[in-house]
């Protein structure tokens, strides 16, 4: 074993940190007999827990004198199906991996499988008592993480208390142009109309404040990677306000984007923490965007 850590068991389940790493970085060089993807299957799964936290995203800074715990018996609940990737299961919540075109919910207009509908599928071929409830959406456009319910009692818990539980939540897009701030907030009022289109006003009226926190990570001549923060909420939020700023996700056309590199909406769900409804158990999860949304700015 490396001399960063010191078992406290025989069976290394649990040990602690003697040097500042980083989670997966720390993994690799303490376990050289295990390959990479096993490594990455096993966070991926909630399968390792830093101070009683489970902790699923690669970089995750580990201090000196946390503890941590690995299940190296448990099996990943990283599950792959059509336009989705099951993330996390318990009895209560199930986390996904949205590709971008998918429907978090049935629409009228819209015959597709939507995320709902492939996780009912999916869930009833296993147990037909087990149902799937939506707690919140992702823009169809998007990827990244959803978040869904077990039962009807755990979606209205969440959905009624949404700010008690859902410690963090943020996003990652790919804006046109070189933007300038390394930081920046912005405030605008928005409405929607009968079409879904969202627009930005000048007053209160009949109209959501919105408020969006973003941050500079990456740029080239041609491409910014920003990460968001929302401190509201609102239907196509991050898209409308950065295209009213300037500065438009690429391959948004509705908000008025002039390329489409991707061929879809560059915008991520990367990031969501929360505390368990049930348990009381701090969860989160990370994802990075798809290898050729971040190629955009690869050469930075």
């Amino acid at each position: 074993m490396d001399k960063k850590s010191i078992p406290v068991n025989q069976e290394l389940n649990s040990y602690i940190i003697q040097k500042d790493d980083e989670l997966l970085k720390h993994l690799i060089t303490t376990y050289p007999n295990k390959k990479k993807p096993l490594l990455k299957q096993v966070m991926s799964g909630g399968q390792i827990r830093i101070n009683g936290d489970v902790i699923t995203q690669f970089n995750h800074p580990l201090k000196k004198g946390d503890e941590i715990q690995i299940n190296w018996s448990k099996p990943s609940k990283k599950v792959k199906l059509q336009k989705l990737n099951i993330l996390y299961e318990d009895q209560d919540l199930i986390v996904i991996e949205k590709e971008a075109g998918l429907l978090s919910v049935a629409s009228l207009k819209e015959k597709k499988k939507n995320a709902v509908q492939i996780l009912k599928e999916h869930m009833e071929a296993i147990d037909p008592r087990i149902k799937v409830y939506i707690i919140h959406r992702l823009e169809r456009e998007a990827s990244g993480i959803l978040l869904f319910a077990k039962s009807q009692k755990i979606q209205e818990l969440l959905q009624n208390s949404w700010e008690e539980y859902v410690i963090d939540r943020k996003y990652i897009a790919i804006v046109e142009g070189k933007i300038k701030e390394k930081s920046h907030t912005l405030r605008n009022y928005l409405r929607s109309n009968k079409n879904n289109q969202v627009f930005i006003v000048n007053t209160p009226e009949n109209a959501t404040e919105a408020i969006t926190h973003f941050k500079l990570l990456k740029q080239t001549n041609a491409y910014s990677m920003l990460e968001f923060k929302l401190e509201t909420g609102f239907k196509n939020q991050i898209r409308v306000q950065m295209a009213h700023y300037g500065y438009p996700v690429t391959g948004d056309k509705k908000y008025t984007a002039s390329k489409n590199p991707l061929g879809r909406v560059a915008l991520h769900a990367n990031l969501m923490e929360l505390k368990h409804p049930i348990s009381g158990e701090h969860l989160k999860f990370e994802l990075v965007p798809p290898s050729n949304f971040r190629n955009l700015v690869s050469k930075a």
